[in-house]
């Protein structure tokens, strides 16, 4: 319990330490979307060689399906809602427009739903044993310490205070560590199909989290260099994993 704990408190802080960072260095759009296009590399991985071949163990095929398309389905209902609230605003882009006001705590709920599957695959990594609890959490700060950053300048623009931004995101944390942590005391008394549905759940969530939301912007701030970036996150994150 102590692992995931602390497991938790650092993905979850990540995000916070992120937004401190975009505000000492000021770095350039461009620099925060090339982290993210790594982190978004090592994601892919995770999902592919961590939860979702755990996720065959453990269930089969019945589990793979009904977890993976669920997963994937229940993050881009989320995503919907929360961009017609204009949890969203902040970003430079986004697909659905709405007329109404940003709220902070429709930002707030929009990264929570970005890092509840991380975090639900964080617990279930680390409860399964199987050496990919480290990778899923390389796998979250590199992609969370991006988007703590990129977060500055947008949410400066839409009305919130520095002071506001730091709350938001250390409230993010917190909610996400104590996901990690149910996620995590759960998982004891439940039959390793439905883990293997859970796992392949998070590994949908997690690939449509990256489609919708971090890739695009990734891309639409870094340009040609993304693809070969999370290429090479990609491979990284495989080499280390051979080493568990």
């Amino acid at each position: 319990m102590l692992q995931i704990f602390i497991y938790g408190l650092i993905a979850g802080f990540s995000l916070f330490f992120g937004a401190l960072v975009g505000v000492a260095f000021k770095l350039k759009q461009k620099t925060v979307a090339r982290f993210m296009a790594f982190g978004s590399g090592v994601l892919i991985c995770a999902l592919t060689f961590g939860l979702m071949e755990q996720a065959f163990g453990h269930g089969g095929f019945d589990a793979v399906i009904l977890g993976f398309l669920g997963g994937g389905a229940a993050f881009i209902i989320g995503d919907y809602f929360i961009h017609r609230l204009g949890g969203r605003k902040h970003k430079s882009k986004h697909l659905i427009h709405n007329e109404n006001e940003t709220t902070g705590q429709a930002i707030t709920l929009g990264a929570i739903l970005d890092g509840v599957p991380e975090t639900i695959a964080l617990g279930i990594a680390v409860f399964s044993g199987h050496g990919t609890g480290l990778l899923i959490l390389t796998a979250i700060i590199l992609s969370n310490l991006p988007e703590g950053m990129s977060s500055i300048t947008g949410l400066r623009r839409e009305g919130l205070s520095k002071g506001k931004i730091y709350w938001m995101w250390i409230i993010v944390a917190g909610v996400l560590t104590i996901i990690a942590v149910l996620s995590f005391a759960f998982l004891h008394d439940i039959n390793l199909n439905t883990i293997g549905i859970l796992e392949a759940f998070a590994a949908g969530a997690i690939l449509a989290m990256l489609a919708d939301t971090m890739m695009p912007e990734a891309y639409e701030e870094g340009g040609f260099s993304i693809g070969i970036l999370t290429v090479i996150g990609f491979l990284v994150a495989f080499i280390l994993s051979r080493f568990k």
